[in-house]
C-alpha cells in the first residue's frame, strides 16, 4: 500500500498534495480495512481524471477573436488580377453625374505614389479612375508612362506590368481609335507570366468597342474562365455589351464637348 502511495507522489502534480493522500489513505485503510484497497483505487482513479480534464481543459486552444481582413500587398494584387476592380466599375460608373473630385490633389497623390519603392495599387487605381471621372485621362497618361519606363528601367518587372495596366484602361476609357490601338499593342496584354483576368477583360471590352463582338466575345469567355469567382458573380455577355455600350456613349459624349468647345473657343 505504501509502495502504491509513493509511486502516485511521483506525479510532479500530485506531489503538492502527497501528504494530504497518504493521510486520506491512512484513514481509509484504518476504517474499511479489507475493503481498503478498492475504496484506495477509485480515489486514485478519480483523481487521475480529475487531472486529466484540468491538463486538457488548459492545453485546450482559446478561440481567436474575430479580426478584420488584412489588406495585404498580397492580397490587394489577387483582387485586382480578378478583373473584379475593373468590371465592377464599368457596371457601375455614373457618367452622367460624377462625384466631385480635387484634380490636383489627384494628380499630385498620384505622382507621390509612383515614387514610392512599394507603391499602394490600391491607391494608383482610385487615383487614376478619379482623374478619369474627371476627364484628365491625358494627364494620368503622361504621369503613367514615365513611372513606366523607370520601373523598367531599374528592372522591377512587377511594378512596370502594373503600370502599363493602368495605361491599358486610361486608353480604354479615353476611347478613341488611336487610344483602342495602343491599348492592344501594350505588353502587359500579351505577358502570360501571371495568372491576370485584367487581359482577356480589357481584350473583350476594346474589340467590343472597336466592333468587333467576335473576338470581344471569345474573349469575355476567356476572362470568365480565368477569373476568380471569390470576387464576383459572373455576368452574361449580353449584359457585358450594356456596360460596355454605356461606356461608349459616355465617351462620344465627352469628345462632343470637346468639339463644342473648341468650336466655341474660335
Amino acid at each position: 500500500m505504501n509502495q502504491l502511495v509513493e509511486k502516485f507522489c511521483n506525479f510532479s502534480l500530485a506531489q503538492s498534495c502527497c501528504e494530504d493522500m497518504k493521510f486520506f489513505i491512512s484513514y481509509v485503510s484504518s476504517k474499511y480495512e479489507a475493503n481498503a484497497m478498492k475504496a484506495i483505487s477509485y480515489v486514485i482513479l478519480g483523481c487521475l481524471s480529475l487531472l486529466i480534464f484540468v491538463l486538457l481543459r488548459r492545453n485546450k486552444p482559446k478561440p481567436k477573436p474575430n479580426r478584420p481582413l488584412q489588406y495585404t500587398r498580397s492580397f490587394i494584387i489577387r483582387e485586382l488580377h480578378s478583373g473584379n476592380p475593373a468590371l465592377l466599375r464599368l457596371a457601375t460608373e455614373q457618367y452622367e453625374n460624377p462625384k466631385a473630385f480635387d484634380s490636383a490633389h489627384a494628380l499630385n497623390a498620384l505622382k507621390g505614389e509612383l515614387q514610392k519603392d512599394f507603391p499602394d495599387l490600391m491607391i494608383l487605381q482610385q487615383k487614376v479612375k478619379e482623374l478619369e471621372m474627371l476627364e484628365e485621362e491625358d494627364r494620368a497618361e503622361k504621369i503613367l508612362r514615365p513611372a513606366l519606363k523607370e520601373a523598367t528601367k531599374k528592372q522591377k518587372p512587377h511594378e512596370a506590368y502594373e503600370f502599363e495596366m493602368l495605361i491599358v484602361e486610361v486608353l480604354i476609357y479615353k476611347g478613341g481609335i488611336s487610344d483602342l490601338k495602343r491599348g492592344l499593342q501594350c505588353e502587359c496584354l500579351a505577358d502570360e507570366s501571371l495568372k491576370d483576368a485584367r487581359r482577356p477583360l480589357f481584350k473583350a471590352i476594346i474589340y467590343s468597342l472597336q466592333g468587333n463582338m467576335k473576338k470581344a466575345e471569345e474573349h469575355w469567355d476567356e476572362f470568365n474562365v480565368v477569373r476568380d469567382p471569390a470576387f464576383g458573380p459572373q455576368i452574361d455577355f449580353v449584359t457585358f455589351k450594356q456596360h460596355v455600350l454605356r461606356l461608349q456613349n459616355a465617351t462620344l459624349k465627352v469628345k462632343k464637348k470637346g468639339a463644342d468647345l473648341s468650336t466655341f473657343s474660335k
